[in-house]
């Protein structure tokens, strides 16, 4: 069996991420006005925001029977990580965090998305889901 969830990276990310997108597409329309004819630059820019808008959106973990693949907005960036890699899973609220033995993955979710993700990585890594923080560090002095 093998399940899609679309993900968004942390809201700071995101939200740089989706403005820097749709600054690309108001620069279209104010070239695109400044012209009375169609106007092959504003059209260029605007390619470069469809192109922007698809890799944004094609950001999604795929969850298969023995590891979940995780593809980012970057064509060539790619993470596999394997059920028994995983040692702790985490959600808060919209954010889902899965720890592993060197690293750490964070992502935001729809709500239905986590509970079913959370519902299938616990069935098939025999791990509890931890609500809250799985760690806490010491305050800076």
């Amino acid at each position: 069996m093998k399940r899609k969830f679309y993900w968004q990276p942390e809201a700071a990310t995101a939200i740089i991420y989706w403005s820097l997108t749709l600054i690309i597409l108001f620069y279209s329309l104010i070239l695109a006005l400044e012209n009375t004819r169609p106007y092959w630059k504003s059209n260029l820019v605007l390619a470069f925001f469809v192109l922007f808008v698809y890799l944004g959106s094609r950001r999604k973990v795929s969850l298969d029977d023995t590891q979940l693949t995780i593809r980012y907005a970057r064509i060539w960036k790619k993470r596999v990580i394997r059920y028994t890699e995983i040692e702790h899973l985490c959600n808060e609220g919209r954010m889902f965090k899965i720890l592993t033995s060197n690293e750490q993955w964070t992502a935001a979710f729809r709500k239905q998305d986590v509970s079913a993700l959370a519902e299938y990585l616990s069935d098939k890594t025999a791990l509890s889901i931890v609500s809250g923080v799985v760690e806490k560090r010491p305050p800076i002095d």
